[in-house]
């Protein structure tokens, strides 16, 4: 019989796991018997109460039974160097996903960070505008203030001639008027 024909229930057969149901035709795939064809219960994996197992192959020899084991060993170190492997790629890629992450905030914040470089100097700008014109409106509020101050003065020197020059003037008419008495 072909491995290959090998599979599926035994109704043929007389044999019976504990709950009564004709057994499943099975190959051993780990450790001694790995190769082997046996009789196991169809329940196996939802009933734990059941380790119906019927032996269609011989046993292997001795030598065959530690190379088998062996094998397995050195399996089993491959899978847990591969799983270890697996597990490392997994936190490399967690590690390049959250340095990804960090990557696109940090672009986002200096995108951000540009958006309010833009404002700041146009706020600049409009302030640099505001300031020359308030020192252009200053510079001339100064200049009219100071014609107007020197205005007033040159107004004040011609009132204090006149009223000098009318002092005179009196001092002249009375000079006149106690002269002539």
């Amino acid at each position: 019989m072909k491995v290959s024909d090998w599979g599926g229930i035994d109704s043929g057969t007389q044999y019976r796991c504990r709950h009564g149901k004709p057994p499943w035709r099975m190959l051993c795939w780990d450790g001694r018997h790995t190769g082997r064809r046996y009789l196991g219960c169809p329940m196996v994996g939802r009933s734990r109460i059941c380790v119906f197992v019927k032996w269609i192959d011989e046993e292997w020899p001795t030598k065959f039974q530690e190379v088998a084991c062996t094998l397995w060993d050195v399996n089993a170190k491959f899978k847990k160097r591969a799983n270890d492997a697996q597990a490392d790629l997994l936190g490399a890629i967690q590690l390049m996903n959250e340095m990804y992450e960090e990557k696109e905030a940090l672009i986002t914040e200096k995108e951000d960070l540009a958006k309010e470089r833009v404002v700041l100097v146009s706020q600049k700008e409009a302030f640099q505008k505001q300031a020359a014109l308030r020192s252009r409106f200053a510079h001339a509020s100064c200049s009219t203030l100071q014609d107007r101050i020197a205005r007033d003065v040159q107004d004040k020197k011609m009132v204090f001639a006149v009223i000098v020059c009318m002092i005179g003037l009196m001092v002249a008419i009375l000079f006149g008027i106690v002269l002539k008495k």
